[in-house]
């Protein structure tokens, strides 16, 4: 027999009582009822569907459309066929009801157990209406809130916010979520004059220059190049303000992906070596191996093989010193090993190296997230151009088959732009069935 949601909040609350948060709680009943992510949250405060439908409607009235129990049973089901999936605006709400971060009610692997310095011991209660003060409950600010003054807790709200709109993109592509993000950016832009003290003023520029990254980065992935330039740029003046050397060199980085995606390998070569002064000895291993390795993408393009490995080995050997607590959190993915051998991959393929182009990328897709649907997808564009410099050109067009399904998936025109691109590269080939069925999928279908 069913349990009910009276039942669930009985168990909720011995454990409450015993020092448990509601991310705790939910993380527990996940694995041992195997509940969705958004399901566990509701039922640990002991609500129904209904329930959060009719506390929805009270702190966020709308007259024209409220919300229903069956649309909160949409979004509990996705992403199963008759789900809806939530909007940013619906997580950051729900995780306002639900009293935690919008990107845990997305699913995937909890570790945070392993941080023990990171378990709070008790979260306080939200707020009964929209705030007019400071905002503690934990979660990311819903839409409307308006605040007179930011603190640390603050802060840490929109860098979490940030980090949701980071991992969106991952499985789902900019183009979901670059509207929100802008307007996340604003929002901490507006409000970087009502900070309590100078360290929460640091700490809020950073948070924002790590937003106006993304934003950059989001700019490149839909090819407006001018749009990303200005991020960029807005990114590297918040980092100068924040006094953040790495996150200034990093901005510059950003900016040379700009013109190693135009092929402009002398241009992005001189932003990179500008970046490598402004960091400085301090610099952090994770920066420095990224800048190593745009490096040697940057010789590759100005056709000097020779310098380029040794920019790519220099990457390599400064990569063995990064680790999770040296890394900024706005280069956090470049702690994994997936990441280093996807872009050694690439450097590879740029320097004609293909044979060991393809080694790398085939060790980066073994250890890839199947949710990191768009570096996935740039992953296998490598491995294509690597086949197709080694005139395996069957193996090529399996490659950027896939690479164009999951392209499609995430709307990504950089991705779509190179696939385009290799159609030229096999030219040769065209009367060849693979080569001529690539040719439809990419340019038809």
């Amino acid at each position: 027999m069913a349990r009910s949601a009276r039942s669930y909040q009985q168990e909720a609350d011995e454990l409450r009582a015993s020092g448990w948060t509601y991310r705790q709680i939910a993380s527990h009943w996940r694995k041992r009822y195997r509940f969705n992510p958004r399901v566990a949250f509701r039922l640990a405060h002991g609500l129904t569907q209904a329930d959060v439908a009719r506390r929805w409607n009270e702190q966020w009235p709308d007259a024209e459309a409220p919300k229903t129990a069956k649309q909160i049973s949409y979004w509990e089901i996705w992403p199963g066929p008759a789900g809806r999936a939530p909007s940013l605006d619906t997580l950051n709400k729900l995780a306002f009801l639900y009293r935690c971060a919008a990107g845990d009610l997305l699913g995937g692997e909890d570790h945070s157990h392993l941080d023990t310095a990171a378990l709070r011991e008790s979260e306080p209660e939200p707020h009964a209406g929209r705030s007019t003060g400071e905002h503690s409950t934990g979660a990311p600010l819903p839409a409307g809130t308006v605040l007179t003054r930011v603190t640390d807790r603050i802060v840490e709200d929109f860098e979490i916010l940030t980090d949701t709109y980071r991992h969106l993109d991952y499985r789902e592509g900019s183009g979901r979520v670059s509207a929100d993000l802008g307007a996340h950016l604003h929002r901490m832009l507006e409000v970087s004059n009502r900070t309590t003290n100078t360290g929460t003023h640091h700490r809020l520029l950073r948070a924002a220059g790590d937003a106006a990254q993304l934003a950059a980065w989001f700019a490149i992935d839909a090819q407006r190049y001018q749009q990303a330039h200005g991020f960029c740029r807005l990114t590297i003046s918040l980092a100068e303000k924040a006094n953040d050397r790495a996150l200034h060199s990093y901005g510059l980085g950003v900016l040379s992906q700009i013109h190693l995606h135009r092929g402009d390998g002398r241009t992005a070569l001189s932003l990179l070596g500008t970046a490598r002064d402004v960091g400085g000895q301090g610099m952090p291993a994770a920066v420095n191996s990224w800048l190593s390795e745009a490096i040697g993408e940057a010789y590759g393009l100005l056709d000097e093989p020779r310098r380029g490995m040794a920019a790519l080995a220099a990457a390599e050997r400064v990569f063995d010193g990064v680790s999770a607590a040296n890394t900024p959190a706005w280069l956090s993915f470049f702690n994994a090993d997936c990441h280093a051998a996807r872009l050694k991959g690439r450097c590879l393929t740029r320097l004609s190296r293909p044979t060991e182009a393809t080694r790398s990328l085939y060790e980066a897709l073994t250890l890839l997230p199947a949710d990191f649907v768009r570096e996935r997808s740039g992953t296998f564009i490598d491995l294509a151009v690597a086949y197709t410099q080694m005139n395996q050109i069957e193996q090529a067009c399996h490659a950027a088959i896939q690479a164009d399904v999951l392209a499609r998936r995430t709307g990504s025109e950089r991705n779509r732009k190179r696939l385009r691109q290799l159609l030229v590269d096999l030219l040769p080939w065209t009367g060849l069935d693979c080569v001529q069925s690539l040719y439809r999928q990419v340019l038809i279908n």
